[in-house]
């Protein structure tokens, strides 16, 4: 029986916690109120006090001078070649913009901002209350709901000296600066100063710009149904841009900025009806790429500042961007593509394009799209990003997996033969020949499918899938049921990601993300970004040095291909050492040859875009485009693949044992993980060594004769008589 006063009770770990927690802030409940008030409320106005000061002081210079509020001048942006010197591209460079005043701006266009981004514009002091109420209503109260809380002095901040980040402090920040500009400049001036600066798309800062963009006159002349327009983009100018955007979000902007001009009493409904009914007439369209040495390159390099910092904000910043190409081998690419479009054209093609990477970072050194940047039907489409079947050019990729899980060796027999692998599905070769037994080195040089088809089925499909999505091929699903037809390259991929895959194996299974800048500097020098990528392991450092020798093996594609793809160094005309595969689809609709060596993979796709078949395949229709930018782009360069710890070279014989001797003719040597030689061997030694041998034996064994040859002799003779 426990007695009362003797029962302990056990505290848990929670009580103690809170005990503890009661123990630390009993200093915070012994506060009176008033002290507690003070405590909370002193750093909240430390805040509220001291950031608008130390923003106003920190852009007290940009505030009182109207140029560099207005942020407007040497804006656009400049591509340089990866030697950070030569120019591939420029924009709007180094332009000095007059600002025009009020009286040579339409009064629609006036109207028609202040109605559509701030109809109290004249009556507040910088910030709208209400506005900024909704604003919180949306966000926080609505789900997120779209809801503007600045004013044109508010975006006048935001737009020419703050970032885009949305955090509180920004906010707070843009709230101050707009208020100093309120005290600094008079209305007209602000309207003005915002008209001037902001950015309408069509590499256009001003309204002086924008109407020379659009609609080829200037700013005063301006009709109600232009200015609707105009100001209808500034939301989102590239995507609303009636010449390069959407021709319908602009006209849905234009009837939006309308309406709110009637609400506000600008204009009547009747001018709203005969505004919308005015057939707007544009200035023709200007691709920033016409004038690059580089077009689709180009493309890529703004589409992906565009997507990361925003159109405006590297237009206005003045961007200056150090690129990853290589000019002298972009012309070596683009030459060897353009002298091979006799021959392509000859045999049904229309369209090349090719890629070089630098295995070592990802860097990608060389890019021609399509044949011709100006070509009217196609020329614009880039095809080195755009999904194709890459035919037997997937086929290194599974094989590699299977070498690096010790499923196959370079010297693997497998039964070319006609198979039905279930289903109907039962290929056949290129060339409709069967071949008996081959080598798995054989096999993969001479492009033979049923071949390929076995050594997917040892690794099997998902695991194949999976290894392709590792090495980069971002269209290959998991989700798809592709079945074995997959070992014959059915699920489209783009060219510069299996390229990527093949600098892969040139890396010794490290991959690099493909990258097209290296840095970027504003218009002031400030640094913006500087490229730091790193490497994954996406196959082993043994699969890739096995694949690599099996496909820079001249000697056993010569069976099939010849030397139609032997590189020639263009320099010194010997033949180089380099990896390649091709790649050839259904009907030739599509022609690949990719290949690499230790400093550089290069791919190559020629083909119809509208998927019209051709009368050849890769090694005719890609080769020759691929074997010449080889041969010039690693012109005097050593291109021989190391070999790696993990891998030997043992001597075989013709089916793939062991053998016991290195004789030519009978034996050839290869290349073996060397967790996994072959199990069998064979005997090669040479028959006048074994017969040397067996007589040696035989002396050894024979009983030593003493009998003298006289004695022999008379014996002999004694018999017979």
């Amino acid at each position: 029986m426990i007695r009362k006063g003797k029962y302990t009770k056990r505290v848990t770990p929670v009580q103690k916690a809170k005990r503890e927690a009661k123990r630390r802030f009993r200093w915070w409940h012994n506060l009176s109120l008033k002290k507690k008030i003070l405590l909370v409320a002193t750093p909240i106005l430390a805040f509220l006090i001291i950031t608008p000061l130390a923003t106003y002081l920190y852009f007290a210079r940009d505030i009182s001078n109207q140029e560099r509020l207005m942020n407007r001048n040497n804006t656009g942006i400049v591509l340089y070649a990866s030697n950070g010197t030569d120019e591939i591209y420029s924009s709007g460079r180094a332009k000095h913009r007059e600002l025009v005043p009020l009286t040579q701006i339409s009064d629609f266009t006036e109207k028609a901002l202040i109605a559509s981004e701030d109809k109290n514009f004249y009556k507040h002091d910088g910030f709208s209350i209400g506005s900024m109420l909704g604003a919180v209503y949306g966000n926080f109260v609505a789900g997120g709901a779209s809801y503007g809380g600045s004013t044109l002095t508010q975006q006048l901040a935001k737009n020419t000296l703050l970032t885009a980040d949305k955090s509180y402090l920004r906010k707070f920040q843009e709230l101050s600066i707009a208020i100093a500009i309120e005290r600094t400049y008079s209305k007209d001036e602000i309207l003005a100063m915002y008209l001037n600066s902001v950015y309408y798309g069509e590499n256009s800062f001003g309204i002086a710009d924008a109407s020379q963009a659009y609609f080829g006159i200037s700013p005063d002349k301006l009709n109600l149904a232009q200015s609707a327009m105009l100001i209808g983009l500034l939301p989102a100018p590239s995507a609303y841009s009636p010449i390069s955007g959407n021709i319908e979000y602009a006209k849905e902007r234009q009837n939006t900025v309308l309406t709110r001009m009637v609400n506000n009493g600008f204009i009547t409904e009747a001018e709203k009806e005969a505004a919308k009914a005015v057939e707007l007439a544009y200035q023709p369209a200007k691709s920033p790429n016409d004038d690059s040495r580089a077009p689709h390159f180009t493309e890529m390099v703004l589409n992906e500042l565009y997507k990361k910092y925003g159109e405006e904000k590297v237009t206005r910043s003045g961007y200056q961007v150090t690129t990853t190409l290589d000019l002298g081998m972009q012309d070596q690419l683009q030459t060897a593509v353009t002298n091979n479009m006799r021959t392509i054209e000859a045999n049904g093609g229309s369209n090349a394009s090719g890629v070089a990477i630098d295995p070592a970072s990802g860097e990608i050194r060389a890019l021609v799209g399509s044949v011709s940047w100006d070509q009217e039907q196609f020329g614009k489409v880039n095809m080195v990003t755009t999904p194709r079947q890459p035919g037997s050019s997937f086929k290194p990729l599974y094989y590699a997996q299977a070498l690096a899980d010790g499923k196959i060796t370079p010297a693997t027999i497998i039964q070319d033969k006609k198979t039905d692998f279930g289903g109907g599905f039962s290929p056949n070769n290129a060339d409709r020949r069967f071949r008996g037994d081959v080598t798995v080195r054989n096999a993969l040089n001479w492009s033979l499918n049923i071949p390929a088809v076995k050594v997917m089925q040892k690794v099997g499909v998902s695991e194949s899938v999976e290894t392709a999505k590792r090495m980069g091929l971002t269209t290959v699903d998991t989700k798809n049921d592709y079945g074995l037809s997959l070992a014959l390259g059915t699920a489209e991929v783009p060219l510069l990601e299996m390229t990527n895959a093949y600098a892969a194996f040139a890396n010794g299974g490290e991959q690099y993300a493909t990258t097209t800048v290296k840095n970027i500097q504003s218009k002031y020098n400030d640094k913006v970004f500087a490229s730091k990528e790193t490497a994954k392991q996406v196959i082993s450092e043994q699969a890739a040095f096995l694949i690599s020798d099996i496909l820079s093996d001249n000697g056993s594609r010569s069976s099939v291909f010849g030397g139609s793809l032997n590189v020639t160094d263009a320099k010194t005309r010997a033949i180089k050492k380099a990896a390649v595969k091709t790649g050839t689809t259904d009907d030739s609709k599509d022609a690949w040859t990719i290949g690499y060596a230790p400093q550089l993979a290069v791919g190559v796709w020629v083909g119809n875009n509208d998927n019209t078949a051709m009368a050849n395949g890769g090694a005719i229709m890609a080769g020759p485009i691929w074997r010449n930018s080889m041969g010039t782009m690693l012109a005097g360069q050593q291109t021989s693949f190391p070999t790696v710890p993990g891998v030997v070279q043992r001597d075989v014989c013709g089916n793939g044992a062991l053998a016991d001797a290195s004789i030519e003719g009978k034996t050839r040597k290869e290349y073996f993980l060397s967790s996994n030689l072959p199990t069998g061997t064979c005997s090669v030694k040479p028959q006048q060594q074994e017969e040397q041998k067996k007589d040696q034996d035989e002396e050894v064994d024979e009983p030593e004769d003493t009998t003298s040859a006289s004695t022999t002799t008379s014996l002999t003779t004694g018999c017979f008589e």
